[in-house]
């Protein structure tokens, strides 16, 4: 029986995690002491009851996976708590008799010093994993929605003021699973190279970022300036991974910072320049986005500079855009439009929808 690409996809990032850490974490003893055979043989050990522990992580995500917010992040803490302590214990346990069985001279820490340490270690890690298979997850519950409603529009037209409203729930969750891989590899390498203040200060970016995808009802129109806060979110943890490669612009009159748009409506915007102009150019790229208003109507624009490459396929073709065509649609009708042109150098995207703003808090007597 063939793998669920859930299923396919939480595997392949396991075995990557694992393997690069286990790599990154031998590189400086290769470059500096050069790595004995215990440090290696611990360090394999580590990987390997990682790797297993694991799946008690994404098994607690998995059962919890049509829970409220609040149960879900609960029950993904125990688990990476969990697995954290054991693998900690496991390892600190094991550490002396490794050193007898490889005949070594170097001697194994203290028990509760090299526990604690690897502790604190081991929760980033499994608490990034966690994070990531609760996104992988949402995006499968997405796919199983998104059938559910084919077969509901085919049994009866009463269902369709019901399926429209699942569909935008599964169209709001697709997130790319490449950007938390990638996020991932980043602040495992900022651990490795005892960089903690930054990796320290990139996850609380990513957890600020998650909690909003994971938390947040994708029917509730937001105020734009809430939507450019959590887009700047993932901006600067794409800063990280590009450096000075990566210029940002926003522009948004201070009269439309409480306009209504739905929520993420502008992150797959966004990626779409990262992925295809961003990532496979040398030099830097600039990426605009501009709201202003036409009349009745909020107009956001989001360009870069990017020259692309012979691949690029970008005009109406990618998922993100496709989805975002999608979710306006469904919640304006003709009135939500999203419009894209490839320029010679850069690519434009244009969303339109009606302006709508929020209400104006009741003042008090």
């Amino acid at each position: 029986m063939p793998l669920k690409p859930e299923h396919r996809q939480t595997l392949y990032l396991v075995a990557a995690t694992w393997i690069l850490s286990g790599i990154l974490y031998l590189i400086p003893y290769h470059l500096f002491s050069g790595a004995s055979l215990y440090v290696t043989v611990s360090v394999i050990n580590i990987c390997v009851m990682g790797a297993l522990l694991s799946g008690g992580v994404y098994w607690a995500v998995r059962a919890t996976r049509r829970r409220n917010a609040a149960v879900r992040l609960a029950a993904m803490g125990v688990a990476v708590i969990l697995a954290s302590g054991t693998l900690a214990l496991v390892d600190a346990a094991t550490g002396e008799w490794i050193g007898r069985l490889v005949v070594s001279s170097q001697q194994a820490a203290p028990f509760a010093l090299r526990a604690t340490n690897n502790f604190i270690a081991l929760v980033w890690q499994f608490a990034l994993l966690g994070a990531a298979f609760s996104v992988i997850e949402a995006n499968g519950l997405a796919r199983e929605r998104e059938r559910e409603l084919a077969a509901a529009r085919e049994a009866a037209s009463r269902a369709e003021a019901a399926a429209s409203a699942a569909s935008l729930a599964a169209l709001r969750y697709q997130l790319n699973p490449h950007f938390l891989f990638n996020t991932l590899n980043a602040i495992s390498s900022l651990i490795v190279t005892r960089e903690y203040a930054a990796a320290d200060a990139m996850l609380a970016k990513l957890s600020e970022f998650l909690r909003a995808t994971l938390s947040s009802d994708p029917e509730v129109l937001l105020p734009l300036e809430d939507e450019l806060a959590t887009l700047q979110h993932y901006l600067e943890i794409e800063s990280v991974r590009f450096g000075e490669r990566l210029a940002v612009e926003f522009v948004c009159p201070p009269g439309l910072n409480d306009a209504l748009v739905p929520g993420f409506l502008l992150q797959p915007l966004v990626e779409n320049s990262i992925k295809y102009a961003l990532a496979p150019s040398p030099v830097p790229v600039t990426i605009r986005v501009e709201a202003s208003a036409d009349d009745d109507a909020l107009v956001v624009t989001v360009e870069d500079d990017g020259t692309g490459h012979p691949g690029d396929m970008r005009p109406g073709t990618g998922l993100g855009l496709t989805n975002v065509r999608q979710r306006l649609r469904t919640l304006y009708g003709a009135a939500g439009s999203l419009e894209t042109l490839k320029r010679e150098s850069g690519f434009l995207a244009v969303a339109r929808l009606p302006l709508r703003r929020r209400a104006a808090a009741p003042t008090a007597a």
